[in-house]
């Protein structure tokens, strides 16, 4: 009996180790998503320039075009929430209610420096398996955001 208990302790503690790792992974697509795309409300969205925000940003050094997104933290952490506030939308399309401002940054040809648009859009968003939003999916201009 002592044994089969060590046994069962021994597969329920390996468990707990095994959800611990896969709710951590989960989260590096999360963290992913708001390093590469975020853009914080905390400054000016004027203020944000491509040049920098492609050099200052390792894993963003070769690409010729990327997106970034101004919202709040928070409601880019409730976009997959439905409206039960306990639930959240799982491997979903999700388009968000209101228009984000947007930069885009591309490379022209093979210069150093990055044109940059700032735009009004609406935003599809796709939720992960565990909830969180883990990439644009599609976006539709509303209005350009004139410097």
């Amino acid at each position: 009996m002592a044994s089969s208990l060590k046994i069962w302790g021994t597969l329920l503690a390996l468990f707990c180790i095994l959800c611990t790792l896969l709710v951590q992974s989960k989260e590096v697509s999360w963290r992913e998503f708001m390093k590469l795309h975020y853009l914080s409300p905390s400054r000016e969205f004027k203020e944000y320039k491509c040049d920098i925000l492609m050099r200052e940003n390792e894993a963003l050094k070769d690409k010729s075009s990327h997106m970034f997104i101004y919202i709040s933290w928070y409601k880019i952490e409730h976009i997959c929430t439905s409206d039960n506030w306990m639930d959240r939308f799982r491997n979903a399309y999700v388009w968000v209610q209101n228009p984000l401002k947007v930069l885009k940054c591309h490379q022209e040809n093979s210069k150093n420096s990055y044109t940059e648009s700032r735009s009004f859009n609406y935003i599809e968003f796709h939720c992960s398996m565990d909830g969180y939003v883990d990439r644009i999916e599609d976006l539709k201009m509303i209005e350009p955001i004139s410097n």
